[in-house]
């Protein structure tokens, strides 16, 4: 049985640590934010280490889930040991800024996102590795990388998905102010989006915007409503969107 530990228990790790308890994962907690901390050692029975020593010679793995400044100097002098993984969850950290100090454990990169409490997390990680695999298939599903810069592209879909949050609320807010119930207006909003995700995950060898044309009629309303994004460029912004989003994740390790 994989034991997992979690050093830097924010928001995100907090998510993390709901979902492999929901998996039944073995998960010890740092002690550092004690309140949610508590928290989550009261309604999922979770370990909580006296020290980050502690969590380190109780795991297998080791969520690394403090602020990207912090990773390298959260995991230097622990007792790192052969065998062990060692997964930095900091947007924008290359491998190599923390991989000495972890050393001889095995250094990954993941991306996970807050859907792992539901354990929805689609998971972009490098390099790729059985153990980091079987844990964040566990919470959502694994993307393996071989290659660092192609994961540091695939991990801006953090970003994407935390920006999905915004488009399904203007919709929801429009149809607030049309006259439908909040509930009502977020629940139809979301299940829009998650049903046009399911279609292109089922129809993966088909482009997005194959399935989009399928949905058009000449003179209906996806045309008209696609003519206005488009002349207003607001498809195109969303690659705007991400190019600031990975430029930023590319500043941060300099």
């Amino acid at each position: 049985m994989i034991r997992v530990g979690i050093i830097g228990v924010g928001y995100l790790g907090e998510c993390l640590a709901e979902g492999l308890a929901a998996t039944q994962t073995p998960t010890i907690l740092s002690p550092r934010n004690a309140q949610r901390v508590a928290g989550l050692a009261e309604r999922f029975g979770c370990d909580v280490a006296a020290s980050n020593q502690e969590v380190v010679e109780g795991s297998d793995l080791v969520f690394l889930a403090t602020r990207p400044g912090d990773i390298a100097t959260s995991a230097q002098g622990l007792p790192w040991r052969e065998g062990q993984r060692v997964v930095s969850i900091a947007a924008g950290i290359s491998l190599k800024s923390f991989q000495p100090a972890v050393a001889p454990a095995m250094a990954v990169r993941a991306m996970p996102i807050a859907a792992s409490r539901i354990c929805h997390s689609p998971t972009a990680f490098f390099p790729d590795d059985p153990m980091v695999a079987d844990i964040f298939n566990r919470i959502g599903t694994a993307h393996p990388f071989d290659d660092e810069s192609q994961f540091g592209t695939a991990s801006i879909f953090g970003a994407y998905y935390a920006l999905s949050y915004a488009f399904i609320g203007e919709a929801s807010g429009w149809a607030e102010r049309q006259g439908l119930q909040p509930v009502a207006a977020r629940q139809l909003a979301a299940r829009m989006v998650q049903a046009a995700a399911a279609v292109i995950i089922d129809s993966s060898e088909r482009p997005p915007r194959d399935l989009l044309d399928d949905l058009m009629t000449p003179g209906g309303i996806t045309e008209e409503g696609l003519r206005v994004l488009e002349e207003k460029q607001a498809i195109s912004s969303w690659s705007d969107a991400l190019d600031a989003s990975l430029k930023q994740a590319l500043s941060i390790d300099r």
